[in-house]
């Protein structure tokens, strides 16, 4: 799943600093990958979270937004 589908849809349904906020609060397991802040902030199209990342991704948007991110977005 690319990073970068996932913060398109935070932009576009909750708000523009939603992923930052999700990368802030997460960054630990997206350091544990190898990825740093600046890169993780503004993802490319080459960085794809793993299912675990996801997971923990979408329980992050139910915790910090009260949404679910549609499964539509992570096929």
């Amino acid at each position: 799943m690319q990073a970068l589908k996932i913060k398109k849809w935070c932009d576009e349904n909750i708000t523009p600093m939603a992923w930052q906020r999700i990368v802030m609060k997460n960054l630990d397991v997206f350091k544990a990958k190898g990825w740093g802040i600046a890169e993780i902030n503004n993802p490319d199209e080459s960085i794809n979270l793993d299912a675990t990342i996801v997971e923990t991704v979408k329980a992050t948007i139910k915790e910090l937004y009260q949404v679910e991110i549609p499964e539509s977005v992570l096929v």
